[in-house]
């Protein structure tokens, strides 16, 4: 199997050329495509590779053995010989005619199998880091961008598969060409020898400078995509019309684009030095080895068939390709290859070992069973000057709820994230039962753990699969999918759908539909119901009712201990009629703890809490009652 780091031991090692790099990158990616496939398409270019110098040398026998031939008669030894040479001749054009649409077939699909295979290989790399800080790094973003455009995108590697199918016995070709001048004359075979593989050389280089450049422009382009993608797709269809905006997405997209496409324009200018050189030196070439050829002939130093051996082999020492769209496919892989496997190392992690078996050595599944802790805890985003949590010291005590409120970029949600072990803290520790998390075994972990995020996912999948999401090795039990939805108040909603747990939550695809807002987030309040069905033990609650009408948000309000019993509750709103219910209410302000105490306790203080939760009581009164004469109006 394929090592990046055997790549750049060997990149170490031997100097070797970026092309080169890319060529030996992709073959030995191969085997892991189809080893069958693999060995078909090698003997494809063995095949493809000496068929033509034996079509050469037979051609040329043909030819010096016609002249005997007539004179003596078919029937005449020399006619037999000429007789088999043609037959042989045939055979070889038959097997050759045959050979190069297989090839160029099973080239075809081994590309195919190595766009998969490289897409797959990016996707275990970004899902496998605990932790989702590397979904904002742009050089990642930069790397997964191209794997999104593979099998879309012009340039892909396995275009470099493809052109690989025909440059390689153009490759081999030309090298058992010069094998055959050097009968002729020795120097005459060195020096096309030497003079090919030099020039694809200086080619590739300039290649493989355009791919450079090219994919240093992906953060540009993944700019330019996101306005185009504005005009495409639904989530901004609305605003797009109601706004007037699709003159100004079309204006901001070209001079986007033009932005990042225009230095990839300036470096596909060849140097000049380089493309004349180049073209130069084979023409001289060219017209030298014909002129020699034509030299010795005329002298007669050269038998018909002997030149009509040696002209098929000058033009078969041409078939060394530098000049053509495949060696820049090469290139392109060159520089993408390489690049996308080294994306796999620089996410590979460790994960550290279990400190303790998250069910405990019994198989008991109450964890934690006395408290979460956060330590000191510091935290700031990559790439942030602010902190979002600054040495915050909290204990959440085990089957007890916990309500954290607070203004808009107080640290809740970070909160939230560093429990899930989204993020590391900066400083600080975190930790459940005495042990720290970051030795606890993430996924095990996080079995644990029920989350319903502010920000949740609205997959265009049937219900049962956004509810059993939650847990996905329990998703075929409808039993605990039905009791997930009664408890987020969903079933009836399921069961009126045109083809209830069956129906695909987008009207994207035949027989969709799409939900309310509201009626999204019971979707993933569902999903954080499954999760506890299946054995999660601390819930997370983020924003569960802001999507919420105010009716069905006291209904959420009046079942909220049934929905956290005998659970580890974090609840986060700013709705206070759904906080009060909580044992126990934080305040954060600035990523710190401001207020903490029961909501008799607050409201006593008349500090912060006791401020923000009579201005909400007062509007939600009036919002109620609203409600209720809308209903008696019904």
């Amino acid at each position: 199997m394929f090592s990046v780091k055997g790549h750049q031991t060997l990149r170490r090692r031997i100097h070797l050329p970026p092309a080169v790099l890319g060529i030996i990158a992709v073959l030995r990616l191969l085997p892991q495509v189809g080893r069958g496939r693999t060995v078909l398409f090698a003997v494809g270019v063995a095949l493809s590779s000496v068929l033509p110098i034996a079509l050469a040398v037979l051609t040329g026998l043909v030819v010096g053995s016609i002249p005997a031939a007539v004179r003596g008669g078919l029937d005449s030894p020399a006619g037999t010989t000429t007789i088999r040479l043609l037959v042989a001749l045939a055979v070889i054009v038959v097997v050759l005619r045959v050979c190069q649409p297989v090839l160029a077939a099973l080239t075809a699909t081994l590309g195919r199998g190595l766009d998969r295979l490289l897409q797959e290989k990016v996707i275990m790399a970004v899902g496998r880091p605990h932790g989702i800080a590397h979904l904002e790094d742009p050089d990642v973003l930069a790397d997964v961008r191209k794997v999104r455009g593979l099998g879309m995108d012009p340039t892909r590697p396995s275009m470099a598969i493809e052109a690989l199918g025909w440059l390689l016995p153009s490759w081999l070709q030309a090298l058992g060409s010069t094998v055959v001048l050097a009968f002729f004359h020795w120097w005459l075979g060195l020096i096309w020898l030497v003079a090919w593989p030099v020039l694809v050389y200086v080619m590739q280089r300039e290649y493989v400078r355009v791919g450079q450049i090219t994919y240093g422009q992906s953060s540009a382009l993944r700019r330019a995509e996101y306005l185009r993608d504005l005009a495409l797709e639904p989530p901004a269809g609305k605003e797009v019309r109601v706004w007037g905006m699709l003159d100004w997405l079309i204006s901001r997209f070209e001079s986007t684009w033009r932005t990042a496409i225009e230095p990839v324009w300036n470096a596909r200018k060849p140097h000049p030095r380089a493309l004349f050189g180049s073209t130069g030196a084979v023409l001289v070439l060219n017209l030298a080895s014909y002129g020699l050829l034509a030299w010795a002939a005329t002298r007669g130093d050269l038998a018909l068939g002997a030149l009509a051996v040696y002209a098929q082999a000058l033009n078969g020492a041409n078939a060394y390709a530098a000049f053509n769209d495949g060696n820049a496919h090469l290139s392109f892989a060159a520089v993408v290859v390489p690049r996308l496997l080294e994306l796999d190392e620089r996410l590979r992690t460790d994960a550290p070992a279990a400190a303790r078996a998250i069910a405990g050595p019994a198989g008991d599944r109450d964890f934690p069973t006395r408290d979460v802790r956060f330590e000191g805890v510091t935290f700031q985003y990559p790439r942030s000057e602010r902190r979002a949590l600054a040495g915050l010291t909290l204990t959440l005590a085990a089957h007890r709820s916990l309500a954290i409120v607070g203004e808009n970029g107080a640290g809740k949600t970070s909160l939230v994230k560093l429990l899930c072990g989204l993020y590391a803290p900066t400083s600080g520790r975190i930790s459940v039962d005495g042990t720290d998390l970051r030795d606890l075994d993430p996924a095990a972990w996080r079995r644990q753990v029920a989350v319903l995020f502010q920000d949740f996912a609205r997959y265009h999948l049937p219900v049962r699969d956004n509810i059993g999401m939650g847990a996905p090795e329990l998703a075929g039990d409808l039993d605990r999918l039905r009791s997930a939805a009664r408890k987020a108040g969903l079933l009836d909603v399921i069961e009126g759908l045109p083809l209830g747990w069956d129906t695909v939550l987008s009207r994207e695809y035949t027989g969709g539909t799409d939900l309310s807002g509201g009626q999204w987030q019971r979707v993933a309040l569902a999903r954080a119901m499954f999760a506890v069905e299946a054995g999660a033990r601390v819930l997370i609650l983020d924003e569960p009712t802001a999507a919420l009408d105010v009716r069905a948000e006291a209904e959420l309000y009046d079942r909220f201990l049934e929905l956290t019993e005998g659970l580890t509750t974090i609840l986060i709103s700013h709705r206070f009629s759904t906080v009060r219910r909580a044992d126990r209410i934080v305040v954060l302000a600035d990523g710190a703890i401001d207020e903490d105490g029961t909501h008799e306790q607050l409201m006593a203080q008349g500090g912060r809490y006791a401020h923000m939760f009579t201005l909400q009581a007062a509007r939600f009164t009036d919002e109620l009652a609203v409600a209720g004469e809308g209903g008696r109006d019904a």
